[in-house]
């Protein structure tokens, strides 16, 4: 027993490895997709081996395919094996040349190898598909600068720094560069290039107190001291404050032997920075100007000569000018009032004094006064129209930060029309140019503008400030085609700046387009604007959408896909790639694409919205294949992530409605919101369905049948309940017959049946298997006029797309008559009358009359169509009946309609024979009809319908003189039947 045992363990063993090791050598990955996500969960979890030998496997099986280039080019960057990387990286790219993974791996692969010209090459490949990528910006200036071509790198990065203002990575990166040169030039000995670098820093970074130290100290190795006090000023302007301006300047002071103006500053300093080393130094030059008064400064000595009264040109002059440079502010204005009265109040040199005093002072005004008087006395003087140029350029600044652009512009103008320096010029006709754009006075703007390009050939910003004005004129057009000439004439950087610019106007341009309804060329300008930059993000939504409202659904389709290539997670490219599956009828593809982005982004309300329209299609789709289950299923799927999305709902009504659910369509088509044209129509379709949610129906129908020729009335009333439910339905039905005719052998009748009474009791059953089948059983009894016996089975199957077929098949036991005529005995020869034959009464016989037929039928909207035809089997003969019908249901409400029929062949249809009227076989019976159905409320709904039949009619007679020569005859003739219909239906 125990071997038997092992020896089945042991065969289970093998097998399980037999099983293990075959599965191991197949890893059952069916695509290039499949092998590279494997690989990469691989990589990072830093197998890379492992992730190797499966590429490897990959690359056998499908050689050449991008992703799995790239992925082996990146693990022997991983081995730091460049070449064989470069090799793999550049297989990847020659697959697929917009592998932006692959070329950004290239770009590190020739950084590392130092091949900076290849891998600045790929920055600018990957720049062209994204234009925008500030951080490849960033790699191609330090590419620059690692292949010692500063100037390139340095224009570069100026130039971003004036397209991106607000990038603070961008500025740093400006400002650093900038420091870096500025250092370099400071270790190199080239103290004035160091100068202006750090003057063109400051203007970027005003608040950096470094940046004034150096200048400060190198205006000193200069032994510019002056222009070090200068700097110290307007450094503690921009850093009131500052502990190292402050020692600083006092510092130079006391150089300068200056002690008392030294110490007049730090007193007013102190206000503000009061530190133990600023007090300290105070403290210090105390000490140090006492020494000094030792020696006698001259201002005081000149000072107390000129009260003395020595007031000569010597000592004037020297008070005057060492006062001003001092900034001894009181004693300055007292020299100046007294060089006035010496020398007038119109001196130039007095007065330029003055000036410089009241700048000294930051009294504006005062200065501009005193400039205003020189420059009206002296309007050729360079230095007094240079100041009263700067004057008016500082002004025409402080009004254009309050927005006072009219008033700015008289300032500017002023100094752009003296043409006294090539710098100042430009900045005022700059200004002059913003002062216009913003007072919106656009032709003088592109005046002002054209003489910027005249006098300044160099003037880079020229295209897109043209550009920019004639948009702001409404003549975009002719803005992106000066932008489309320039892209055309443009090198490699340029290029990419001016497709910038271009994007910027074409895409307001296209909404306004799209805004107006001119769609044609909103499309023709997003395709213009997605031709230059392919990854432009709303330039392809524009083309999308253009595309789509034109019926271009080939280039929806195209902008689409190209989308979802540069932008792979952006959910509205798979939207749209959702409406390209819907507008192919394949709704069901459409949702399994749907299902793991919306996973993804369960909030979106794009996918969202794309999810349910495509579960609205879906579902009625199911719903015309009769698949009502499955489409419930697809909305409620949809309801979970949308549960207010009312047309959802009322989709859902639809659907409940279509599988007989009249309570939950109800429920939820009420929450459809129709307009004004569409209400009463609604209205209407909601009492329908509540009258459908009625499970009981009573239906009253009077039939009343006239001969046409003969005013003999025939009458069928009948009384009917039902009870409905979703499956099933049954139905009692009562029929009652009266009929006028002979009854005895006292009366000549020409009709073909005995009058009286006949009533028949009918039983139906209807039943739903599916949506797709279903069955209606019925049997009958009647005693007379009635078939004996009636019994039906039908059988209906409902297509796709509104199509049913259905076949029956049935019995009924009729009963025939004849009239018996009898000799009279009492007749004899010469008397009156030329008959002894007497109708005596009625001879019946019966007969099995066997039904076998099919129906087809088809609803288009509001008209359903149908024909039928049925094949007795009578006395074994075959006779036939086709009908035709047409139902036209205006109301919405599924019950009020209009309905149309006929009928044609040798037999009567079957609805005679059920309501006991006459009709034969073997002779042609025709039929026609009109009439139809109500509903005068949920509960109420009537009916009325008029047929007109004709049919073959024959009678039997005897005559005769002798009861040996009986004389048999049969009448034969068509004849009409008018048959009137009116019906009531009661639902409770």
């Amino acid at each position: 027993m125990n071997r038997e045992f092992l020896h089945k363990i042991t065969l289970l063993g093998c097998l399980f490895l037999l099983i293990t090791s075959s599965s191991g050598t197949d890893n059952g990955f069916q695509t290039p997709e499949q092998y590279a996500q494997i690989v990469q969960e691989h990589f990072a979890n830093e197998e890379w081996e492992a992730g190797k030998e499966l590429l490897e496997e990959g690359l056998q099986k499908y050689p050449n395919v991008s992703d799995l280039e790239w992925l082996m080019g990146k693990y022997w960057f991983h081995e730091k094996n460049y070449d064989q990387s470069r090799y793999h990286l550049v297989k990847a790219i020659d697959d697929n040349y917009n592998n932006v993974n692959a070329k950004h791996l290239l770009v590190d692969v020739e950084d590392i190898t130092e091949n900076y010209s290849s891998a600045i090459c790929y920055v600018n490949e990957l720049l062209e598909v994204n234009p925008y990528w500030r951080g490849l910006w960033r790699r191609k200036i330090e590419l620059y600068r690692k292949q010692n071509n500063d100037v390139e790198a340095d224009r570069l990065l100026k130039r971003i720094n004036q397209i991106y203002p607000n990038d603070t990575i961008l500025r740093k990166d400006y400002i650093y560069s900038m420091e870096v040169g500025y250092q370099q030039m400071k270790k190199g000995g080239n103290r004035k290039e160091a100068i202006e670098k750090l003057t063109e820093l400051i203007k970027v970074s005003p608040q950096n107190e470094e940046y004034y130290l150096d200048i400060i100290n190198l205006h000193l190795q200069e032994g510019n001291r002056e222009a070090a006090l200068g700097w110290s000023s307007n450094g503690l302007a921009a850093i009131p404050g500052s502990g190292a301006l402050i020692v600083k300047r006092a510092s130079i002071l006391s150089e300068l032997a200056r002690y008392p103006e030294a110490l007049a500053f730090i007193r007013e300093q102190m206000k503000r920075n009061n530190s133990p080393a600023i007090r300290r130094m105070y403290n210090d030059l105390l000490m140090e100007a006492a020494r000094a008064e030792k020696q006698r400064d001259p201002y005081v000595l000149y000072g107390m000569a000129y009260e003395g009264g020595n007031k000569n040109k010597e000592a004037l002059d020297y008070l005057l000018n060492t006062s001003v440079t001092r900034g001894y502010t009181n004693d300055a204005l007292f020299y100046i009032r007294e060089a006035k009265k010496q020398y007038g109040n119109n001196d130039k040199g007095i007065l330029y004094k003055e000036y410089m005093l009241y700048r000294q002072m930051n009294e504006d005004d005062l200065a501009y006064s005193t400039l205003k008087k020189m420059y009206e006395m002296y309007p050729d003087d360079y230095d007094i129209t240079l100041a009263m140029s700067a004057q008016h350029m500082k002004k025409a600044e402080k009004l254009m930060e309050l927005g006072l652009y009219a008033e700015a512009l008289p300032h500017v103008l002023f100094v752009s029309q003296k043409h006294i320096d090539n710098d100042v010029n430009g900045a005022a006709w700059e200004k002059a140019l913003s002062c216009y754009i913003n007072m919106k006075r656009y032709n003088e703007a592109l005046a002002t503008l054209d003489t910027i390009t005249l006098h300044f050939p160099d003037y880079e910003n020229g295209t897109l400030k043209r550009a920019f004005i004639l948009d702001k004129m409404d003549k975009t057009e002719e803005a992106l085609q000066l932008y489309l000439s320039a892209i055309e004439q443009s090198d490699e950087d340029m290029r990419i700046f001016y497709v910038i610019g271009y994007e910027e106007l074409a895409v307001p341009y296209i909404k306004k387009c799209m805004e107006a309804g001119a769609t044609k060329k909103a499309y023709e300008e997003a395709i213009k604007l997605v031709s230059l930059n392919p990854s432009s993000d709303l330039g392809l939504r524009y083309a999308i959408n253009s595309s789509g409202l034109l019926g271009k659904y080939d280039e929806f389709e195209k902008y689409t896909a190209q989308g979802i290539n540069y932008y792979p997670e952006e959910p509205f490219y798979q939207a749209k790639r959702a409406t390209v599956l819907e507008r192919d009828k394949r709704y069901e593809a459409s949702l399994e694409f749907l299902k793991p982005i919306l996973n993804k982004y369960p909030s979106n309300k794009e996918i969202i919205g794309a999810f349910s329209q495509s579960s609205e299609y879906r579902a009625l789709q199911l719903t015309k294949a009769k698949e009502p289950e499955k489409a419930l299923a697809v909305l409620d799927t949809a309801l979970l992530y949308d549960s207010q999305n009312k047309s959802l709902k009322y989709t859902k009504g639809v659907v409940y409605e279509a599988n007989r659910q009249a309570d939950s369509a109800y429920y939820y088509q009420k929450y459809y919101e129709p307009s004004i044209m569409e209400y009463r129509s609604f209205q209407r379709h909601l009492s329908g369905l509540r009258s459908m949610m009625l499970k009981n129906e009573i239906a009253l129908t009077y039939l009343r049948a006239r001969y046409g020729e003969e005013d003999i009335i025939t009458s069928v009333a009948t009384a009917e309940y039902t009870r409905k439910g979703q499956k099933n339905s049954y139905t009692g039905r009562l029929n009652y017959a009266g009929r006028s005719g002979s009854a005895s052998d006292s009366m000549e009748a020409e009709e073909q049946t005995p009058g009286g009474v006949g009533i028949q009791v009918q039983g139906e059953w209807t039943h739903h298997f599916s949506p797709k089948w279903s069955t209606t059983v019925n049997a009958a009894f009647a005693p007379k006029y009635f078939p004996d016996i009636t019994a039906d089975v039908a059988v209906r199957h409902y297509l796709k797309n509104d199509w049913e077929i259905g076949a029956h098949v049935g019995y009924r036991r009729v009963a025939a008559y004849t009239k018996r005529y009898e000799w009279n005995d009492e007749f004899f020869a010469g008397g009156t009358g030329d008959n002894g034959y007497l109708f005596t009464g009625w001879n019946e016989s019966k007969t099995n009359l066997l039904t076998v037929g099919g129906e087809l039928a088809k609803t288009i909207e509001v008209v359903r169509l149908n024909t039928k035809i049925d094949m007795h089997f009578f006395n074994s003969n075959f006779y036939y009946n086709a009908q035709i019908g047409a139902k036209y249901f205006p109301a919405n409400d599924g019950k009020t309609n209009i309905n149309a029929m006929a009928s044609i062949g040798s037999a009567p249809e079957t609805a005679v024979l059920d309501y006991a009227l006459p009709g034969s076989f073997s002779h042609t019976n025709t039929m026609v009809g009109l009439g139809g159905q109500y509903m005068v409320s949920p509960n109420i709904t009537i009916g009325l319908m008029g047929t007109w039949n004709t049919y073959y009619n024959q009678t039997n007679t005897v005559r005769g003189s002798s009861p040996l020569n009986p004389i048999e005859s049969i009448s034969t003739r068509y004849k009409n039947l008018y048959n009137i219909y009116a019906q009531v239906y009661i639902s409770f």
